[in-house]
This record gives structure tokens, sequence and C-alpha cells, in this order.
């Protein structure tokens, strides 16, 4: 009977494979002879799902910025009677430690195309998908879901380039080629300019968001992530380099060695040259490695030389490197780890449930509790990146009695009274405890400084929040605590001369500012900071004694829809300034140009555009340079150059630029766009260090050199207008800057590092020498105008941060 069986599989695998129609049947050409659009790699998948017999479903999990469809394959051979939505289930049951039932299938997930231009990865996808489909494994119950193009718009990005640029049909191998080059808009990133592969954790694109949820809803058991790395280089697969977290589980860097040693046989049998355990490491949470190990699964980034490599590329040794077997190389590797994972998957289930259960039951965090003090829109902000990582945490609790904690703003133990405190509780006792200590323990192990992302993003220290780290259960719920006076915020409206509200949320207060226009409200914010009235530094003043009461009444109503909190106010006699008073300095609607150059920094013009359209719901214009001076400057309020390789405007420019910021306009100098005016205050400090290495400590040397991402401590002048809403004297700022710049004298140092600044993460030995009495955000001031340099960049990757609190203050505080 058994063999009736087996026939009848081996029949029906034939009978599926000799029905379906591989790639290239469906396509029209052989895969690897050119590249494939989105529209096409849906098409197939589509096909192929029609054409599975129940084996295969596609699943639409969302839609990029630029309208393309996002789905994965899922394969699933399961157990008569057992539906996937079971299988969900009783996984997700089994991750909370609930008992089920024990014979769950492994669930595999390969993700392909997450940088646009390593473009072989959704060619191989196709050529997977058709061998697990066509030729089932019918061994053994699994779940397959595979992604064969994460970042869709990045691909078409590249593959239009490609082609417009490509006049031999087979692909010049001359590297100096132009179809060998991009352009100005790379393929890499999405829409916005934003790597998808930083963005797990943070989850701030909105191709990110949908698809960590779906991920989610699975807990894949192992996740591999098929890049592609330069044509010059063959093929990176794991184990992966130091430095790891130093608290990954030990099974899995094992199963690492493990498929390891498949894929070197794999290649050494075909002759293929590849490298391990050098460059891509296991650090930053973002990562589509590192996030899902820090999920219980075993997490692995593959990468096949070949950017830049286009259908066929002569390399440096002599060697050339073909699409075709970029494909080849991908395809082989990823079906050899299905098969690995399929054989190996008891020992992929027992350390995916094994992490999971000692998380729950003896996590290595080094705190039990994480405890967060409410502070407004960081706090929003933080539990907006902890809901979307499913982790847990309790709100209205309060400390019941005196404990020793460890205070991060003060970075030591401290003794807390009792019922002074009231926040939110993190337990770390959970099934993403290790995302917990990744994300909220005071600091990061590096046991090796040769890492190619940033070392440091503790949450609490980047929103500037009051937290501490406990080791006893001493919360129990709130008990209302009567203190000051609170404001009455029940005046009715025939008696209401104004309102205040403290914006949290630039888009909401934006929205709500227009609005007041429209009804003739007059829109201010009080320029003194008064050391009692911290908490209300920045507050918004909305003028209403020229509107009638039903006007009034509108407007508490569309601040009610927009989630703002309005304080009546029944006089022009106020505390703690008159309402007449010249210190209530007039706010307005701004219009924001953006300079667009090839010279920017592509990802920080993308993150200007990403955080004043869809953070902010602003309108600004993206004006390229060569037309901005061919237009009239004083439509706009605001002009804002990105970061980038710039040159001193001409003469005849600055001349022009200097006027319209002398007659009241506000221009904004990111980082390196300094050197647009060529401004002698603004100055560089000088590398004084000796540059001696051997050869082979050449590329540790290097590292003295920079500064790697880390955590850095500024200074912040409270009293400013842009430094409203920070209500500490100092701030953390994630530390990427290549040129550190001397106090100058002509600008107000809103935030400059001390004469011994803390730092947490790694920075280089010749950097850390430039740190000291350095400024990060100057403002100066010119006639009506003002010049105001961040020398930072605040919106790095959108992780949140106090800078970008500041950045929003440009848009709000600036007429001072």
């Amino acid at each position: 009977m058994k063999n009736y069986f087996y026939l009848f599989f081996i029949l029906c695998s034939i009978s599926l494979s000799a029905q379906i129609k591989s790639p290239e049947e469906f396509l029209g050409y052989p895969i690897g002879s050119k590249f494939t659009y989105h529209h096409q790699v849906v098409s197939y998948s589509r096909y192929l799902a029609s054409q599975s017999n129940g084996l295969a479903q596609w699943q639409v999990y969302g839609q990029t910025s630029e309208g393309r469809e996002q789905g994965q394959m899922l394969i699933a051979n399961l157990p008569t009677g057992v539906t996937l939505e079971q299988v969900q289930q009783n996984h997700q049951k089994r991750i909370q430690g609930e008992k089920v039932d024990l014979s769950l299938p492994v669930i595999i997930n390969l993700s392909f195309n997450v940088h646009g231009n390593e473009a072989a990865g959704s060619e191989a996808a196709l050529n997977t998908l058709y061998a697990l489909i066509s030729k089932p494994n019918k061994s053994i119950p699994y779940v397959i879901l595979i992604d064969p193009c994460i970042n869709p718009d990045g691909r078409d990005a590249y593959v239009t380039q490609y082609n417009r640029r490509n006049y031999i049909s087979s692909g010049n191998p001359d590297p100096n080629d132009q179809e060998h080059y991009e352009g100005i808009t790379s393929g890499r990133y999405n829409h916005f300019s934003f790597d998808l592969n930083r963005d797990w954790v943070w989850q701030t694109q909105k191709e990110t968001q949908q698809r960590l949820k779906f991920y989610r809803s699975w807990m894949p058991m192992m996740h591999a992530d098929f890049h592609e790395q330069s044509f010059q280089h063959s093929y990176y697969f794991p184990p992966a380099a130091k430095p790891y977290l130093n608290f990954i589980a030990q099974s899995t860097k094992d199963l690492q060695e493990s498929v390891g040693s498949s894929f070197s046989k794999l290649f050494d049998e075909k002759k293929w040259p590849y490298f391990t355990s050098e460059v891509y490491d296991l650090l930053y949470p973002g990562y589509g490695d590192t996030y899902p190990v820090l999920n219980g699964a075993l997490g692995m980034t593959l990468e096949q030389g070949g950017i830049r490599g286009g259908l066929i590329s002569a390399k440096s040794d002599g060697d050339t490197i073909s699409l075709v077997d970029r494909v080849k190389h991908h395809s082989a590797l990823a079906l050899n780890l299905v098969e690995w994972s399929l054989a190996n998957a008891e020992s992929l289930k027992t350390s995916f449930y094994g992490v999971h259960d000692k998380s729950r039951t003896n996590p290595a965090n080094k705190f039990a509790y994480y405890f967060v003090e409410r502070h407004g829109a960081n706090t929003t902000e933080f539990l907006r990146i902890l809901d979307m990582n499913d982790i847990k945490y309790t709100d209205t609790l309060q400390i019941k009695k005196a404990v020793s904690a460890f205070d991060y703003s003060q970075q030591k133990q401290v003794t807390l009274a009792p019922n002074l405190k009231y926040g939110y509780v993190i337990p770390a006792k959970q099934p993403s405890a290790p995302l917990i200590q990744a994300l909220l323990d005071p600091a990061i192990v590096l046991e090796d400084s040769l890492t190619y992302d940033i070392t440091a993003w503790n949450l609490f220290q980047l929103n500037g929040l009051k937290a501490f780290g406990i080791n006893e259960n001493v919360f129990g719920p709130e008990e209302k605590v009567y203190g000051f006076a609170a404001r009455d915020e029940n005046i009715p409206s025939q008696f209401t001369v104004a309102y205040n509200f403290l914006p949290s949320n630039l888009k909401q207060s934006e929205q709500f500012i227009t609005y007041a226009f429209q009804k003739g409200a007059l829109v201010s914010y009080l320029d003194l900071s008064k050391e009692n009235m911290i908490k209300r530094k920045g507050e918004i003043t909305v003028v209403t004694s020229n509107l009638t009461n039903s006007e009034k009444d509108e407007l508490v109503s569309k601040a009610k829809e927009l989630g703002l909190r309005l304080y009546p106010i029944s006089s022009f006699r106020n505390y703690p300034t008159d309402l007449g008073s010249p210190h209530f300095k007039p706010i307005f609607i701004p219009k924001i140009a953006v300079v667009v150059d090839p010279a920017n920094d592509v990802n920080q013009q993308g993150e200007l555009a990403y955080f004043l359209t869809q953070k902010y719901g602003l309108k600004p214009s993206f004006i390229p340079s060569t037309q901005l001076f061919k237009s009239n400057l004083f439509n706009y309020t605001h002009i804002i150059y990105p970061d980038g390789k710039h040159a001193a405007l001409s003469n005849t420019n600055s001349i022009l630029l200097t006027d319209w910021v002398k007659k009241g306009g506000k221009l904004i100098l990111m980082e390196g766009a300094r050197k647009i005016l060529d401004d002698k205050d603004l100055v560089a400090k000088e590398d004084t260090a000796r540059h001696t290495s051997t050869y082979a400590m050449r590329e540790r040397a290097e590292l003295s050199n920079t500064t790697s991402g880390n955590l850095l401590q500024v200074e912040v002048e409270k009293t400013h207008p842009l430094a409203f809403r920070i209500n500490d004297s100092s701030m953390y700022i994630l530390n990427q800057v290549s040129d550190f710049v001397k106090l100058p004298k002509d600008f107000t140092a809103v935030l400059k590092t001390s004469a011994k600044p803390n730092i947490m993460g790694f920075v280089g030995a010749n950097k850390k020498a430039q740190l000291a009495n350095s400024l990060l955000l100057g403002v100066k001031e010119m006639d009506k105008g003002k010049i105001i340099w961040f020398g930072f960049n605040p919106l790095f990757r959108a992780i949140p941060n106090q800078g970008q609190t500041i950045f929003e203050n440009c848009f709000l505080y600036t007429e001072f």
C-alpha cells in the first residue's frame, strides 16, 4: 500500500512539473538574459500559484509608495485537514508558551531584492519558486514563504535605468560603460531613498510596516536575506562576521555553522569561489538577518558579487561575471538552503522555541523591568516602536515602594522614592526579550569595532526619556496625586480670548494652525523660557478675540478631532506673560524649498522628502539647483540645502541668497552644505594625528578616522526657541559626523559638545580627539532672517530622536 502512495506522489509531481511553464517559457526569454520588471515577477508568481494544485498561494500584503504590489508566495505541505490558519494560530500560541500540537511544521522564509539594484535576486526567486512548486518535496510538513522582491520601486527604478542606458542586447562587459552606472536615482533605495535593509526594527517606511506585519504574523524559524555586493567580489554566506550581539543564543550560532558547511560543500562541488566570517556581522538590529535572530530565528545574509555587474562585466582579476551566473549561484544556494532546512527541521524548531521559552522564563536582560516616565511626543514615538515589534508593556503604573534602580539619564544606580513616578513598565520576561535587550539595555557590548554600521541606538537616550532599570516588582496601579492647581479647561467660549496648546505632532499642529488662520485667529508663541515653566516651553497661543463664539466652538472641535489639547485663556492678563507682550512671536505656515542637486546626499534628500511630506503633512517644493536662482526666492520662507559634496556658490548667487536671508528668509544648511556660503565661521577641525600603520593593520587603522554611528552627548541652550520642547540641559544625538566644526563667533550655539562629552558606542581615536567643544547646531542672525546650520543629521533613517523635535522647531519657532 505504501508503495502505491509513493508512486501516486511521484506521478503527481511529474504531472505537475510537465504542466507548469518555466520562467523562460512564461516570460519568453532565458532568466539572466535580461532584467525582469516587477509586474512580470508578480504575474509569474500568480501563474505558479494558480497551477500548483493548492500547494502554493500568492498572498498580497501591501502596496509600495509608488503603487506596486507587495506579495509573498506561501508553499505549504501540511497534514490532511490542517489549514494554514491553524498552523499560524498554534505557532503563535507556542511562542507564548501555550500547549499545542507538537507536530508543528517548520516555517522557512526567503527574501530577495531588498536593494533594488541587487537585481539578480528577483530573477533567482523565480527559478526557486518554479523548482519548489513544479517538483515539490513531500517528505515532511513545512511552510515556505518567499518574497521575490521586497523593494519593487527600487527594482523597477534600476531595471528602467539599465535598459535606457544599455545599447548592446547581451550587455557590455566594459565596467566603464554607462550601463554599469545608475545615475542620480539609485535603485538601491525605496521611493524616499530609504534603505529598507536598515528599517526592520524602526519600521518607518510603508513597505517595511506592511512586510513586518506579515512577517510577525508568521514568525519564521529561518529567514534568509538574498543580497548582492560589489561585482568584484565572489559570494558570501554564513557564519557571520564578528561583532555579534553578545546574547545571541548558542543554538543559533551552531545552526549558522551547520548551514555554512552545507553551503561550502555545494560551492566546493561547483568550484564556485566564496568567503565566510568577514564583513557581514550580526550587531545592528535593523538588518534582515539580525532582526530575525532577535526574534528567535536563524537569520542570515547571503551576498552574491554583482552590484554594477549589469548583464555581464569584466572584473579586475581578469575574470567576468554575468547575470546568468549570479542567478545560478543564488538559485542553487536557495534550493540548498530549503533542502538543509527540511533535513534540520527539528533542530530549527528546537532552537526557535527554545529561544522563546528562555525569553519568557529566564531572559538574559540586564534588568527585570524597564520603567519609563510619561513624556509627551517622545513617549508616543517610543511606544509606536514597541507596538510594531510586539513588545508588551503596561500603562498607568507607579512605583509603590523605595527601590534601587539604574537611572539612564545619570548612568548610575539611584534610589527611587515611592508614589512619585508614573509611567510604563516593560517586563523582560516575554518572547521579545532579546529585542528588548538590544534596544533598551544601557550599552551594547562590542567585541570587535570592525563593523559596517552604527554601534549605539538606545531608545531611552535618543528620545530623552526618563527611564530606569529595575530588578524588583514594585509597581502598582496609579493613584491620583494632588499637587499644583491644574489649569481650568472648562471656560465657556464666550469668556475666552485665546487658547494654548503644546504641539506634540507637527502634522496635526500645522493642520490646526492652518484651520485657525482660516477662521481669522492669530497664532504666536512666547519666546521666553522661564525655569518654572519648563514643561510649557514651546506652547502655541491662538488668539481668538475677534472670533464669534460658534467659531471658537468649531476651533475646539477641530482640536479634538486632531488630538490636540487646548487650554482656554480668559484674559490678556496672562501668566507667565501678558498676551500683548512683544515676546509673543508670530507663527506662519512655512513655504519650503528643498534644493535638489546631484551633489546632495541622496539618503538625506529622501529623508527630507519623507519628513516634510509624510510626517509633517507639508507641501514643499523640490527645486533643482540650476533653477533655484531663476525663481523668486521670496516665494519661500525656508530654503533647505541637504548634506552633500558642495562647493561655494557663485558670487552672484551668494548675493541673491544673502539678500533673501537678510529680508527674513530662513536658510537651513545640513552638515556639508555649510560650504555653499564659504563662511569662515564654520570651519572644520584639522586632523592633527599621525597616521602610521602596517599593511596588515591598515583596515583597522582606518577605524581611527571614523565615528561609526555612536550616541554623543551634547549641551542644549535651553532658552533658545529651537530648543523648545527639549526639557533637559543635555541630550544625545545619533552621531555620524565626518567633520567637527569649531565653536564660531557669529553663530549662537544651540547644541555643542562639552570639554568631555559622554559617548556610547564606538568612535575612532582620531575623531575622538576632535569631539570636545564642537558646534552641532548653530544659528546666525542676519538682519530679519537667519542661517540655521545642523552639524549632524537629525533625520538619519527616521530613527526617533530628540534632534527631530529640534528640526520640527525650525518650522514653528523661527520668528525670533
